[in-house]
């Protein structure tokens, strides 16, 4: 069932939901309109030399980006899963991996997309996505976890911060860089619609992918779940699909997958005796 009554209708830690791609569009510019910290002058130098003298991105402007995208990505799947049991699990799942994360002093809020594709993203200032889909391929929490740890390595790695700072074709805007976006709608739309298409359409580097792979199951395996559950998961993926880029369009074959988190479970010497929790995932998970 969607959730489609209004904007920033609050479900669970994710405070977001969609309404008309109208009212989506609206909603953009006015967190464009909101967000007129200067700090941003330096997160893009400039069109004329992007790479240079980058200045980090803060969490409020951090946070502005990520609102904005998560709006395009709710709009683009056609609404969130208004189950409110399952979303409130999914979030205690993902807050206890956050907990361990490099980067646990953000929130981060779980929404699940009602849509049959099987995927997850993640934008910046910690807003996570999974689709039904994906949701219905998961066997247990361990799995789920690996999953969420994915995602929430994305955000404590800032893989999405440094495409926007590093690309100049994302930041479509004047040598002004993003202090003239953040005052301008038409130009944040440009970095937003620029940064939704690179996660959306044409997917990270692989390095960022693979990255977050064996950082995510590093982060699942603290809380204590059993490493190897991330595997046995990947491992169905691949027999569904086929060893191609049909099913993560956006992510590195599952055999390169697999192999980089097999590595980091030797070489960081990850539990592969921690809990799997299917019964409870089962049961939380009936109605997807």
């Amino acid at each position: 069932m969607r959730n489609n009554h209004g904007m920033w209708t609050a479900l669970i830690a994710l405070s977001l939901t969609v309404a008309g791609c109208a009212e989506v569009q609206r909603a953009a510019e006015d967190v464009a309109r909101q967000s007129g910290n200067p700090r941003l002058a330096g997160a893009i130098h400039g069109a004329g030399n992007v790479v240079g003298s980058l200045l980090p991105i803060g969490y409020e402007e951090e946070s502005s980006i990520g609102q904005a995208m998560a709006l395009q990505v709710v709009a683009r799947y056609g609404g969130v899963v208004d189950q409110p049991e399952l979303v409130r699990y999914v979030n205690l799942v993902g807050r206890a991996v956050a907990d361990t994360s490099d980067r646990p002093d953000i929130p981060y809020r779980v929404a699940i997309l009602d849509h049959e594709s099987i995927n997850a993203f993640a934008v910046p200032a910690g807003y996570i996505f999974v689709t039904r889909g994906l949701l219905r391929q998961i066997r247990n929490e361990a799995e789920l976890a690996a999953v969420l740890g994915h995602e929430i390595a994305h955000v404590s790695e800032k893989h999405i911060l440094d495409v926007i700072q590093r690309s100049k074709r994302l930041a479509g805007v004047t040598e002004a860089g993003l202090s003239y976006a953040t005052s301008n709608p038409a130009a944040f739309k440009g970095v937003i619609d620029g940064a939704v298409k690179k996660l959306l359409d044409e997917g990270l580097d692989q390095e960022k992918e693979t990255d977050a792979d064996m950082v995510g199951d590093v982060f699942a395996a603290r809380v204590g779940y059993d490493a190897e559950a991330y595997v046995g998961l990947l491992m169905r993926l691949r027999d569904l699909k086929g060893d191609d880029r049909a099913l993560f369009k956006t992510h590195p074959n599952f055999s390169a997958r697999i192999d980089a988190v097999q590595k980091t479970i030797r070489t960081k010497h990850l539990a592969t005796t921690g809990v799997v929790l299917q019964e409870r995932f089962s049961r939380m998970t009936k109605r997807v």
